[in-house]
């Protein structure tokens, strides 16, 4: 009677954590309801950006952001060559009201993080 209690547990444990596992590990690859947004310059992007990528550069960010990302709760990531500019445009970004700002620093970091492929 113990074993077979022991092993339905195991076998609901598993059938609750897995889901609950592949969601998490997975949550910033296939996850839709967020945007990315490259602030570098043409030339840098031109060289390659991340998949699904906006481009907006830093000095255009102020003014057109709002263009971009319509909804302020919306989750944005942003990177740059090396994450001084990204950490500027999340703190611009912040001051126009957008809490969800992220700054993931360079584009290899958010390719990694986000799990996204640099294209050209």
């Amino acid at each position: 009677m113990k074993t077979n209690l022991y092993s339905r547990s195991k076998f609901l444990l598993k059938l609750i954590l897995i889901p609950m596992l592949m969601v998490i590990s997975t949550s910033h690859g296939n996850n839709v309801n967020y945007i990315i947004i490259d602030v570098r310059t043409i030339e840098e992007w031109r060289t390659g950006h991340l998949k699904d990528a906006k481009h907006l550069p830093l000095d255009i960010l102020e003014d057109q952001v709002k263009n971009l990302v319509i909804n302020p709760q919306e989750t944005v990531y942003i990177y740059c060559r090396s994450g001084n500019r990204s950490g500027m445009a999340k703190q611009i970004m912040n001051r126009l009201g957008y809490q969800h700002a992220k700054n993931l620093g360079s584009l290899t970091e958010a390719s990694q993080f986000l799990r996204k492929p640099i294209q050209k």
